[in-house]
């Protein structure tokens, strides 16, 4: 790969991130701007507006699919990592099994993310009444944020670098 294909990589990379992020951050002040408004509206003028619990549901699914992508490339999840700190030279193995396993996962999520979404296009939410597509629509391009987070992350530093043995043995 040539420093100018890296370069525009890097860009590439920065960009997703920073969009990713701030998609999420807009979705989340919305969904904390619907449940504030319906709390305090219930509380000071006894009116509920019957569209915000579903419309921060909605949301927060959303957020949810959007942010499991960039928590796993900036290694937010949940990790055990008992084996390959008892076993140092399976670190980098157990690391690509891993990656395998997972890339395996968001790829048949995307796939079958996206059936489902075709399955559901003819139903409509209860209160809102949107297409159940655009709500189910978060699973597929969730999993393919998550999949292109996975590809982009191989640039940086592995795992297995920043938590490294002493040297010979990862």
């Amino acid at each position: 790969m040539t420093l100018s294909m890296r370069h525009g990589m890097d860009g590439v990379d920065r960009a997703l991130q920073g969009l990713n992020a701030l998609v999420l951050c807009v979705m989340l002040l919305g969904m904390l701007g619907c449940v504030f408004a319906n709390v305090l509206s219930r509380y000071l003028f006894a009116v509920s507006f019957a569209w915000a619990e579903e419309a921060a549901r909605f949301l927060m699914i959303w957020t949810v699919f959007l942010g499991a992508g960039l928590a796993l490339r900036h290694g937010l999840h949940v990790a055990v990592t008992l084996l390959t700190d008892a076993v140092p030279p399976l670190r980098r193995p157990l690391f690509w099994l891993g990656f395998a396993v997972t890339f395996a996962f968001f790829a048949l999520l995307l796939r079958y993310g996206l059936e489902y979404a075709g399955f559901a296009a003819r139903q409509r939410s209860t209160i809102l009444r949107l297409p159940m597509y655009w709500v189910y629509m978060a699973v597929p391009v969730g999993a393919g944020l998550a999949l292109a987070h996975m590809v982009l992350g191989l640039r940086a530093p592995p795992l297995w670098a920043a938590t490294a043995a002493p040297a010979g043995q990862g």
